[in-house]
Parts: structure tokens; sequence; C-alpha cells
């Protein structure tokens, strides 16, 4: 019998495996990202991860139980299995993990019977089958755990992983859970506004809040610090975050500014555009390169907010000086707009959204192969001695991303800038966004 609940909540996948069968290296594969496990101040404890997989326009939960059936059976090790029991009942698949390369251990058994008697739906997934003759090895004792046809795939390699969401998303459906997203959600821009403390982000967030007064509906579960609003400005959705400041690790001396960080580094990770909020009469700290950082290495837009401009005297002269301080201490994230702001007078607002907008559009461009072959054979600056370029191709956006075929793939880091400048200048700006470059040795 359908459950009428399914139509109406996000389902929930657990992974579920001993130590060491790469539970984590699957679960930062299946949400995109890198996702950290917090302890807590003894450091002995480890939470269960939660997040969500986003495929096309479908989505479920997942949860990754980080190896909490392993452990000394103490207190701890006791609430976590407790925990885990828990959270079996109310999952509604387990992807029961284990070692397609050395077979399995005595605690698969005892997971396995752990699993049997919750009565939970199972798919069998093996792991780290890189060799396709060592996995042949262990396939059979697979099926001593009881759970059928193991699902082969590498998490580190990224191999079979789309077949095997097809199939989690298939056994779903067919559970009568609809996976399509809400569609406020589809299309929609999410913006993190991030800076240190007192750069006047809130002021920002509410400028833009205020202005369009077009608040489509405040997302539950927001905390005192973190706050999400979609909103609608000339028929496009936005998901604006309002984060906490990130502070200097020698500052976060209270566990909710600890947990308050995270989040906002997980709102970066999250996020498409990050708005660095600076404060001009303070200048550029080193927060300010740090989360300039964590945008760029996430692969995320950028727009640079010079914040509280009505402060500056004669600014009108200071602007040139203000870029250069950019220029010098962002060099980094240098593709990134910059937009000078007054949110108490609502000075750059539609910039602002412009610089946004930009950002966004550049993360998903494509640009054709020809022109990036075009452009490595025009560059002034020729490759390092013994380093050939055969050709190039745009791979991937979100960010762009580029694999070029070289006849060795140690590449100097002054080279790779080079191609970077002439794709930028020759082809396009990708405005606002960080380039990504590959090489692989042509075969």
């Amino acid at each position: 019998m359908e459950k009428i609940s399914t139509k109406n909540k996000i389902p929930t996948i657990l992974l579920v495996g001993k130590s060491n069968v790469g539970k984590s290296t699957l679960f930062n594969k299946l949400i995109g990202k890198r996702k950290a496990i917090v302890a807590d101040e003894s450091g002995t404890t480890r939470d269960a991860v939660v997040d969500r997989v986003v495929w096309y326009d479908k989505q479920f939960q997942v949860v990754d139980t980080c190896g909490i059936f392993e452990g000394k059976e103490d207190e701890i090790y006791e609430k976590s299995r407790e925990m885990t029991l828990k959270a079996l009942e109310e999952s509604d698949l387990v992807l029961f993990i284990v070692d397609g390369r050395n077979g399995i251990a005595s605690e698969d058994y005892t997971i396995a019977e752990l699993l049997r008697k919750s009565g939970c739906d199972v798919l069998i997934v093996a792991n780290k089958v890189e060799n396709e003759k060592i996995y042949e090895k262990v396939y059979s004792e697979l099926f001593s755990l009881g759970f059928g046809e193991p699902f082969p795939i590498s998490a580190e390699q990224s191999k079979n992983l789309d077949d095997l969401i097809e199939s989690v998303i298939r056994k779903l459906e067919e559970k009568g859970y609809s996976l399509e997203m809400p569609t406020e959600e589809k299309n929609t821009i999410r913006v993190t506004i991030a800076g240190k403390p007192n750069a006047g982000k809130s002021s920002i967030f509410n400028m833009i809040v205020s202005e369009e007064r077009a608040l489509v509906t405040p997302i539950a579960g927001t905390t005192r610090d973190i706050i999400d609003e979609f909103i609608d400005i000339n028929g496009r959705n936005y998901l604006f975050v309002d984060t906490a400041g990130l502070r200097r690790k020698s500052k976060i001396d209270v566990f909710i500014e600890r947990i308050s960080t995270l989040r906002t580094i997980e709102s970066i990770e999250r996020s498409d555009v990050v708005v660095l909020v600076i404060d001009v009469t303070e200048g550029i700290t080193r927060q300010d390169q740090r989360i300039a950082g964590l945008a760029e290495k996430n692969g995320k837009g950028t727009v640079i907010v010079l914040n509280k401009w009505d402060l500056i005297k004669n600014a009108e002269r200071k602007v040139k000086e203000f870029l250069d301080e950019v220029h010098e201490k962002l060099y980094f994230i240098d593709y990134s707009p910059v937009i000078f702001t007054s949110a108490v007078n609502k000075v750059g607002y539609k910039e602002l959204i412009k610089a946004i907008n930009t950002a966004y559009e550049s993360l998903h461009k494509k640009v054709p192969t020809s022109a990036i072959n075009a452009v490595l054979q025009r560059m002034i600056i020729k490759p390092p001695h013994g380093l050939k370029l055969y050709y190039g191709l745009q791979v991937d956006i979100r960010p762009p991303t580029f694999v070029f075929f070289v006849n060795k793939t140690e590449v100097p880091e002054s080279f790779q800038l080079a191609i970077k400048r002439n794709i930028r200048e020759n082809i396009d700006p990708f405005a606002g966004v960080p380039i990504f470059l590959k090489f692989k040795e042509r075969e």
C-alpha cells in the first residue's frame, strides 16, 4: 500500500558499512562536494552527516553514518548505535557498502544481521571495484550477506555512480515517492552574502529584500545567524543567504560561533555566487582573503562589494586607490566584478544584481572547441621546453572546466595562468568565475 506521506517528504537513503569501505568518499561524490565531519570537544564522537543529492530536477536526502558501527563499546559508542538504529527505522532505502576489492569481513555479517532485523529496504553496493579481475574473485562471496546482486562501483574514480543514482531514484519512485524539486527551487540563483563581522552583510541583504518587496517565503529551519530568503527580481528566482561573519580562528571560543562559522562555509559550498562584502573603512583583511579563497577553490562565482562607500570622503577621487587594493590583495579572484555600495543610501543595488546575474551566466557558459584551439595556436607565450599542447576542449560548467591533451601532465603554474588569461582575453571573459584546467596525456 502506498504511504500518503511519501508525496510530501524528501526520501532518505542511508550509507551503512564497516570502516574503510569508502562511505564518506561515496557521500561526497553523491552530493558533489567535500563536507567536513564535525567532532565534539573530546574528538571522539563521529556524527552522521546529512545532505541532499540533486540529479537533474530530482532530489533525495543522503546520510553518511561515518563508521559509527565500529568503535569502543562505551557510552559514546552505544549512543551512536542508538542513533543509527533510529535512522534505520526512518530511512527509505539503505545502501550497504562493502569492499569489492578485499571481500567481506566479520563486521559485514554483523551489520547484515542488524539490517535484516530492522526490516529496511537494502541495496548492497560493492565499492573499490577499479579492477574487474580482482572483483571477480570476491563477487560470489558477497551473496552470502543475503541481499542479492551487488552493485559494483568505484567512488574514488566515480565509476558507475550515474547508474547507481538512477537505480536509487528508480527504487524510490517505485515506493511511491515524488522526487521532483519544488518549483521555486528550480533555476534559482543561490547567492551567499559573506564577509567578516560588521562589514554590512545584513544591511546589503536587507537592501535587496526591501528594494523589491517581493519575498516569496522564508525557508523553514533558519537559525539566528543564517537567514535565507527566496525573492523574485524581474521574473528571476533568487535565494539570498545572509551569513554570520567569518572570524579569525583565535576568536572562535564559543561553541555557537564555531557552528555559525561552519554553516557559513557550508553556505558558500552550496551557493552559485558568493557576494564578498568588504568594509571600505577597514580595507581588505585576512578574513576577506580567506572567504575569497574558499569561493575560488569551490568554483563559485564571486562579486566583490566595497560597502560603506558613503563614509569615504572625496570618494570619487579614491576609486582607483580601492581598485588597486582589490587587485593586489584579491589577485586570485581578479576576474570578479567590483561594486561600490552604500546600503544605508541604497547605492549600488542595480549594479550588484547585474553583477550577480553576470557571474551566474558565466558559470554556465560553454565555448566552442574550435575557438579554444585557435587561441592555443595564437598564444604569444610558448609552452615550456619539452611540453607540447595538442588540443583542448571545455568539458564542464559550474565552473567552466577545460581539458588540454599534452605529452606530459607536469604543467608549470605560470603557463596555466597564461592559458587562462588567453581564454579570458580572446574567447570570453568569464566574468565573475574561476576557470579550472585539467591536463591529460594523449595516448
